[in-house]
């Protein structure tokens, strides 16, 4: 009949638009460890450890129980600089932190890159908020503004020893950068934020770094005061195929922000009773 039919296309046509992201949960951290908290960047090693950096240039192992909902931290000895340290990433096995001012990256033994082009126009606060790495040992580093305000804002790439500009990100309509990863697809993922008198907002969005000015993917933009101030983010790929995207929120050292736990999945990757736990 016409309304069976009507109604198929209509299933059919939701289903298409499902949601790119499904909400995996929601951790709050909470530690007694001298300088634990304004948490800036994550890196995951495995579904139930991941690394954390402070931006005070503090580092700290979690350990994820899943099955009690809790998460423990142990500090971690790394001779990273104690100035605004905000972006983590592992790269051919090499863990590399990045700076806001000035913008540079530097690796876990404290040797710092070459400078990237025009790094000191950014403002002192606003240099690298976000570093991705890939397995063949290329980096990403993404300002959180351009040189001024209504600029667009460059996305930086390291490989064989020198710096390029991949590409930019229109200027900023109130969402910034502040944390990056590549995920086992080899895109790249922003994470963005923005803040309003009703709290934080969330954005993370995908590009292809070998086609960079292709069509980018808008995978997640949250409520206001949904979540805390995301600031880092991990994607990694679950044992049984999931895609996951963890997040960890920087509270600033307030006591009226929370540090936390925040993990989503491709919803596409889910299939077949794949989880990230």
């Amino acid at each position: 009949m016409l309304w069976r039919s009507g109604l198929a296309l209509i299933l059919s046509a939701v289903a298409a638009v499902a949601e790119p992201l499904s909400f995996v949960g929601q951790h709050p951290l909470a530690s007694d460890l001298p300088g634990f908290g304004g948490l800036s960047a994550i890196e995951m090693r495995s579904g139930t450890s991941a690394l954390v950096l402070s931006d005070r240039g503090m580092s700290f192992a979690l350990t994820l129980d899943r099955g009690a909902q809790r998460v423990t931290a142990e500090p971690v000895p790394v001779a990273w600089d104690n100035r605004d340290s905000e972006g983590l990433a592992w790269a051919s096995n090499r863990l590399y932190v990045s700076y806001e001012g000035p913008a540079e990256v530097s690796t876990a033994s404290g040797r710092a890159l070459p400078r990237a082009p025009n790094y000191w126009t950014f403002p002192g606060n606003r240099g690298f908020e976000a570093l991705a790495g890939a397995p063949d040992g290329t980096l990403y580093a993404i300002p959180e503004r351009g040189p001024a305000r209504s600029n667009p804002i460059p996305v930086f790439r390291y490989l064989a020893g020198r710096w390029s500009t991949l590409t930019h990100l229109p200027p900023p309509k109130g969402f910034l950068p502040v944390g990056a990863d590549i995920g086992p697809d080899g895109k790249l993922y922003l994470l963005s934020r923005s803040f309003s008198p009703l709290g934080f907002r969330s954005r993370i969005i995908r590009l292809d770094p070998e086609d960079p000015e292709s069509e980018r993917t808008v995978l997640l933009t949250t409520r206001p005061g949904q979540f805390d101030n995301l600031e880092g983010l991990a994607i990694w790929q679950s044992d049984s195929g999931a895609t996951c995207l963890t997040m960890v929120s920087d509270d600033n050292f307030r006591s009226l922000q929370r540090t936390e736990l925040v993990e989503y999945a491709l919803t596409e990757t889910l299939e077949g009773g794949a989880t990230c736990n």
